[in-house]
């Protein structure tokens, strides 16, 4: 009985050497895939750091909300009806929805936000989520952009918006 234990054991520890081979082998293919999208990555190029939209450029000053929404989005729905509710008088800037689809358009009917569809300009603001609030000076250059996962968030940007001009 002694024996087969003692055989058992070294076949466990055999086992062992086997599986630290394997797990070797699997970690050295991971580095050499991780190694290809770096370099996938590195031959791409980088987007524009600073990206420049005439059409959001205004004559009184005042910098441009652009909200960036998507037809079949429920949480792009809810942020266009709140911006449609702050835009107006005390909002610091002008308030537009950028979208492909003509029915994003109604989110925002009756109100002081301008709804733009147009599915080229979209291309050219590029967010890789929606819904997102980007944030243009008078002269069309874009400030920042956030992705806005909450009525509160829209109201936080604003209002950071609002204090960044006050402190100005």
């Amino acid at each position: 009985m002694r024996a087969f234990l003692d055989s058992l054991a070294v076949l466990s520890f055999l086992g062992t050497v086997l599986l630290l081979f394997a797990f070797a082998a699997l970690l050295n293919m991971v580095r050499e895939l991780q190694g290809k999208l770096l370099q996938a990555q590195a031959a791409v190029p980088a987007a524009p750091a600073v990206r420049s939209v005439d059409r959001f450029g205004s004559d009184d000053g005042l910098p441009t909300f652009v909200l960036v929404v998507s037809e079949h989005c429920p949480n792009c729905r809810e942020r266009a009806h709140r911006l449609a509710a702050v835009a107006g008088p005390d909002l610091p800037g002008h308030a537009v929805l950028l979208a492909a689809a003509e029915r994003c358009g109604e989110w925002v009917a009756g109100s002081h936000v301008l709804s733009l569809i147009d599915a080229a300009l979209l291309g050219k603001v590029a967010v890789g989520a929606t819904p997102t609030l980007v944030k243009y000076s008078a002269d069309g250059t874009e400030e920042w952009r956030r992705v806005v996962g909450s009525d509160d968030d829209l109201d936080a940007f604003l209002a950071v918006s609002h204090s960044e001009r006050s402190s100005a």
